[in-house]
This record gives C-alpha cells, structure tokens and sequence, in this order.
C-alpha cells in the first residue's frame, strides 16, 4: 500500500484535504519515488488516486510548487525539482525510520516527539496505522506515543508576520493547525485499539511554554532524530488574506540520525547522546509540560 493510499482512506474514513494529499506527495519525493526530473501523475490521475476533485488536486500540487519541489511547465507536466537531499551517512528523512520504527520485532512501539505542530508527523502516523490497518505489517502488541508541543496559549517567537509582527493572525494559523494535527495523530493510533487490532495503546499530548529551535524525534528508545528549525520567508493564504510570515518549514527537512550500539542502519552511533536526548524529553514532560486542553 502506498502513502497516497493512506492518504485516500484516512482512519476515519474522511477524504483527505489539500494539505494531507500535498504531504503524502512530499514524502513519497522525499523517499525518492518521484525523483528529480520525473514527471508527477497528471491532476486527473492524482484526482482519481485520492478520490477528490481537481481543484483539491490543483492545491495540492501549488503547495508543493511554493515548497519549491515541483514546477509546472506548459505541454510537460509537473516536474519534480533537484531539491537539498542528506548527503551524508548521518543526515535522514523521517518516513523510512518511522516505518521501521513500526515493523519492529520487540512488537513494542515507543515513540517521543517533540515537535512545533504534529503536522508531519501526524501525516506519518496515519500512513503506518493504514499499513497496520490493510495488513501490509504486522500489528504490534502495544503501542506508547508521547508528543510535546508548544502550549497554543504561548506567545511564539514565530510564526509571525514579516510586515507587521503585532498581526495575531500567524499564531492563530499556528493554534488551528496545531489543534488540529494533535488530535488526529491520537485519534489514528486509539483507532487501532477501537478495531482490535493492537491490545494497548497509549497516545498523549502535552504542551510546554516555549518556542523549539529544533525537533526531536526518540524512537523505540534506540535512535534519535534530531534537527534544527530554519527560519524562512514565504507567503501563506489564511482564511482569503495572503500573508507574508516568517516561519519555519518542516515537512521532509533534513535529520540527523543517532543510535545505540544494538540499533541497525545508518547514523551516528552516539548511546550518550540518545540516553540524554531520552531524560532530556523526560524531564520536560515531568515537570513542564501540562496535558494538551484540545485533546478529549
């Protein structure tokens, strides 16, 4: 089963809104099943594949433009451009590793997550509970997710608006995404409990006040995904106004992979860095962070 897939039959059943098509596309670049110069499945094609309409496909696609992996020629398509990809053994995308990190053969996933929305990784999350969902790998007996995000009644340092930083309406857009994403990402995984698929699942959202410079990502307790957030410039539409933001974009941003001497694949092996990066998030979500108000 492909990304597109789980994007076309979302846990609930619901068809999948532009964002969560131009996600499932961004990461099937990522993973290099449309590399560069290829050619992107026409808006027809992509239409039928997910199920929506062309005008959904057509701001799909547009989102992937002003992320600039994608242009649009007259007569040729859409082609997919020579976009930054880890050029060293230590530097990762997040899709192969969260898939691993759910076909593990302890049958027990772990996964922390400190992150600035949940908006990616609620779009990986989705992808591996239609995998469990459809067969494609085997349940896991028990699944444990903690996600960290900031508080949506803090004042971030970003996003915020380049012409005018008094605008609230940026970190409005950031609350409704991440109050969004959040409770999508536990309603997925509780889902596989509601089927009977997996025995014991705990999801858990909490918030902290404060702005991430970077995201953290501990999987299973044997590596850790780790990368820094970089400020762009890039115009956004919000609710019929386009706004010019400074903000940061994460979905398939470059990694850093670090594991413990048992973990397999590529990385830095650095255990000390791992355990630390463990009793780092640790010590945040005992003492810090509070349970996410949006979530029931």
């Amino acid at each position: 089963m492909t990304n597109g897939d789980s994007a076309k039959s979302t846990a609930t059943g619901r068809k999948p809104r532009p964002q969560q098509i131009a996600d499932t596309l961004r990461m099937e670049i990522s993973d290099g099943l449309y590399p560069p110069g290829a050619t992107m499945p026409t808006q027809e094609q992509l239409a039928d594949r997910f199920d929506v309409s062309r005008p959904v496909v057509r701001q799909a696609m547009g989102e992937l433009a002003r992320l600039g992996l994608v242009r649009t020629k007259q007569g040729s398509g859409t082609v997919v451009l020579d976009s930054t990809v880890p050029t060293k053994p230590s530097m990762v995308h997040l899709a192969p590793y969260i898939r691993e990190a759910f076909a593990t053969e302890s049958r027990t996933v772990t996964l922390d997550l400190f992150t600035l929305t949940a908006e990616s990784m609620d779009t990986h999350i989705r992808t591996q509970v239609a995998r469990i969902r459809d067969g494609e790998i085997e349940p896991p007996e028990r699944i444990t997710v903690r996600v960290m995000i900031p508080s949506t009644e803090a004042l971030l340092a970003f996003p915020r608006s380049v012409d005018d930083p008094s605008d609230t309406r940026p970190l409005e857009r950031h609350r409704e995404l991440t109050s969004r994403h959040a409770p999508s990402l536990v309603e997925a995984l509780m889902s596989l409990k509601d089927a009977g698929l997996v025995n014991e699942v705990s999801a858990r959202v909490r918030t902290v006040p404060l702005t991430p410079s970077h995201k953290l990502y501990i999987l299973n307790k044997k590596a850790v995904l780790h990368g820094l957030y970089r400020l762009v410039e890039h115009p956004v539409t919000y609710k019929g106004d386009t706004l010019h933001m400074l903000d940061v974009l994460g979905l398939g941003s470059t990694l850093f992979l670090y594991t413990t001497n048992d973990a397999p694949g590529a990385g830095i092996n650095d255990p000390g860095f791992v355990e630390e990066s463990q009793r780092w998030f640790d010590s945040f979500w005992d003492h810090l962070a509070t349970d996410a108000p949006f979530i029931s």
